[in-house]
């Protein structure tokens, strides 16, 4: 299971980021992951959950966005998106189409906590 690499990794670039930002605590970490990642967004949960339960991160919430395949035809300029791998472009027929997103994952906003107490 690499999710729990990925998971490592992630918790890894937020930490280094709490530090150069001098932030104590985080509230929701958001995420994208591409359909063609390779990345199963409920087994990354599980493996941020059991990486973070027993640590200073536990109740961080870790936002999975699935991004779609994404497409542009290089004939026509016609973008689309799909839900599986294609290879024809629904506007012109052209089989030119050039995947333009979903491979990859990315860490979108890392959110802080508000530390004020109401009374």
């Amino acid at each position: 299971m690499h999710e729990m690499s990925i998971a490592q990794s992630i918790l890894d670039i937020v930490q280094e980021e709490m530090v150069r930002h001098q932030v104590d605590r985080l509230s929701a970490i958001n995420i994208a992951v591409g359909k063609l990642s390779a990345i199963v967004p409920s087994s990354l949960s599980f493996c941020w959950q059991v990486l973070t339960d027993q640590s200073d991160m536990a109740g961080v919430a870790l936002n999975i966005r699935e991004v779609p395949l994404t497409y542009m035809c290089t004939d026509c300029g016609h973008n689309f998106s799909s839900p599986e791998m294609t290879f024809t472009c629904p506007e012109c027929g052209a089989d030119t189409p050039m995947l333009t997103a979903g491979r990859d994952m990315t860490i979108e906003s890392i959110e802080v906590a508000d530390d004020r107490q109401t009374e």
